[in-house]
């Protein structure tokens, strides 16, 4: 959440899509205000306390239940070292105490909410999660102002592929704009102490995955598909309000030079519907898992495109371009899980670098999406580390 207010008015965001979201559901008008600070409200309202640093909303005095995703997930650090002092953090923040003093903001809610000290609520990307655990289930609201099409989307995916390790989907707004799942407790692998427990999650959800590509598998030329990401990337790029004359002009020249790469090795590839964020942290363990959740950047991909996100953590774009060299002089840890992954002809030299090139491409185009908000007033941070790889990353593949 800490990131999110540096991209846009997360606070405005927040009050309108909360209050939108809970006179639908709760069938009456609702006021909803953001403010800094964990001073009392006005008489008749109900006070949240956000600590952004946990990405969590939530009421004083907060039953634990409703806290143990964010203590699991924040209590360990994939840096070892870390983890006490994120253990001993977390423990302050969401203790009766603590609580209020490590909450930088408040949200307050009126007419105030039945059974509140059983919910909390969530900042993302694109949408608000509100977790009720009195009633069992997680509501995913759509963002105020933000494009829809992404939780369209991963509806539609859920429901024609049950056999998907996801939580169930229980209800959706008449206008697509939310909905609601069974309630699943678990954690990340990338937070788990035991690696072979983490490593076996993954093996059991792989195969499900594949399940899916199987049923949605079609054929296209390379340059038809590298054709249509290079004419939305160019549209993007061309009305996004926050990119200089400059950066576009870089865009540009980069989009050519991969798009160049890509179409190398002519022919047909394969195209299927991709998880879209095949991450770690996305990746759950406990309570009837392993779960693969976040599924909202469900798209059509190249068939590798899942298990590149998740070789190359790619949403972690930091040291993307030393992971890239690794790959492209074929000294990559991942070669044993991307030589089996459908589709993929990974090694061999010269389809691993056009892969590479496609998959930089449908990244950038991702990334692209995401900021195409007239909200925002500045990028992505994840864009901005993505483009800064990039410079290195090219050099990289027009030298090998």
């Amino acid at each position: 959440m800490s990131l999110l207010f540096q991209r846009e008015p997360f606070g405005k965001i927040l009050e309108r899509t909360l209050a939108d979201f809970l006179a639908v559901r709760f069938g009456q008008p609702f006021r909803v205000t953001w403010r800094q600070g964990t001073r009392n409200g006005r008489d008749g309202s109900q006070s949240w306390l956000c600590n952004p640093y946990l990405n969590i909303i939530f009421r004083p005095g907060i039953q634990r239940e409703p806290l143990l995703p964010a203590i699991y997930e924040f209590s360990r650090s994939a840096r070892p070292w870390r983890t006490p002092l994120n253990m001993l953090y977390v423990a302050l923040a969401t203790g009766r105490i603590g609580a209020r003093c490590l909450a930088n903001a408040t949200v307050d809610i009126e007419p105030p909410l039945f059974h509140a000290e059983e919910m909390v609520i969530i900042g993302g990307n694109h949408h608000i999660r509100l977790l009720d655990y009195h009633r069992r289930c997680c509501c995913v609201i759509t963002k105020s102002g933000f494009c829809d099409v992404f939780r369209q989307n991963e509806i539609a995916v859920r429901r024609s592929y049950p056999y998907l390790p996801a939580p169930r989907i229980v209800e959706c707004g008449e206008k697509g704009n939310w909905y609601s799942e069974e309630l699943i407790l678990g954690t990340p692998v990338n937070r788990l102490k035991d690696q072979r427990q983490a490593r076996e999650a993954v093996r059991q959800i792989v195969p499900r995955l594949f399940a899916l590509y199987e049923s949605t598998q079609k054929t296209k030329r390379v340059d038809e598909y590298v054709g249509n990401i290079v004419g939305r990337i160019d549209l993007l790029i061309g009305r996004n309000h926050l990119l200089s004359h400059p950066q576009r002009e870089n865009l540009k020249g980069v989009v050519k030079k991969l798009a160049r790469s890509a179409v190398e090795q002519p022919g047909d590839i394969s195209i299927v519907q991709a998880h879209g964020d095949f991450q770690p942290a996305n990746i759950l363990v406990g309570d009837g898992g392993p779960w693969l959740i976040d599924w909202e950047y469900t798209t059509r991909r190249q068939s590798g495109y899942d298990g590149l996100v998740h070789v190359f953590s790619s949403r972690r774009s930091s040291g993307l371009a030393l992971r890239f060299r690794e790959a492209l002089a074929g000294s990559t840890m991942a070669d044993s899980l991307l030589s089996s992954w459908p589709g993929m002809e990974w090694r061999d030299h010269g389809r691993r670098r056009a892969t590479l090139a496609l998959f930089l491409l449908e990244e950038m185009d991702l990334k692209l999406t995401e900021n195409d908000n007239p909200l925002f007033t500045f990028l992505d941070a994840g864009f901005q580390s993505f483009s800064h790889e990039l410079a290195s990353i090219i050099p990289l593949m027009e030298s090998c």
